[in-house]
């Protein structure tokens, strides 16, 4: 009965981190509890970015390791979601990020971003 109930909460909580919109880690952002980065390269972050962004590209993580410490002190341990321009690239960032042993959420690309959540002009 306890290994069952100990799969049914594994599978519950999992299923609830899957399910995280937009909206609900934008709310979490803006409270300090998550991170939101833009993997997007220097020229696409000139249309704007969402709101309280982090710029992280994909280029500076694939130069080499040097990014991690850099990473890890921009995230300081938050719950970290990613976008780019189309979901791509983040989910790019998202596979480098689980090989090297951290946790984050690909939110998709920015235009269908923008359109629920509040962007800035850079």
């Amino acid at each position: 009965m306890k290994l069952t109930f100990a799969l049914f909460f594994t599978l519950l909580t999992t299923s609830l981190l899957a399910t995280t919109t937009a909206q609900e880690a934008f709310a979490l952002a803006q409270a300090g509890k998550t991170v939101f980065l833009d993997v997007r390269e220097a020229d696409e972050v000139k249309s704007g970015m969402i709101q309280g962004a982090r710029w992280f590209p994909l280029s500076r993580i694939q130069l080499g390791k040097k990014w991690k410490k850099a990473f890890k002190a921009l995230t300081s341990g938050k719950k970290i979601f990613l976008y780019c321009r189309s979901g791509n690239r983040s989910g790019q960032v998202q596979e480098i990020l689980k090989g090297a042993g951290i946790k984050s959420h690909n939110l998709g690309g920015y235009e269908e971003l923008r359109a629920v959540l509040p962007g800035v002009m850079s």
